[in-house]
């Protein structure tokens, strides 16, 4: 399902079933599977962080950003990504 998604929204997937890499459109990261969820890293212009998916709960936590970036802009784009994410999964 989720190399579905993938592929719909041109991302780029390397890995087997537990771990691998993700790019597109300026975000690129690695991931890890376990029993139940996804987790890993991602850098997207200029701000880094981990993320964490299981069912019914998404996490991301940015490590590092840019002083200039807005902290509610950030939280906003984050939060309006997960939401799209989440309406294609379902």
């Amino acid at each position: 399902m989720l190399c579905e998604l993938a592929k719909q929204n041109h991302v780029r997937v390397a890995g087997n079933e537990r771990t691998g890499s993700f790019s597109c459109r300026g975000v690129e990261g690695e991931y890890e599977f376990d029993d139940h969820c996804i987790r890993g890293t991602f850098t997207a212009h200029w701000v880094t962080g981990d993320f964490s998916c299981e069912i019914g709960k998404a996490a991301i936590t940015v490590t590092d950003k840019p002083f200039w970036l807005p902290e509610m802009l950030l939280k906003h784009k984050i939060t309006e990504g997960l939401e799209k994410l989440c309406a294609q999964m379902i």
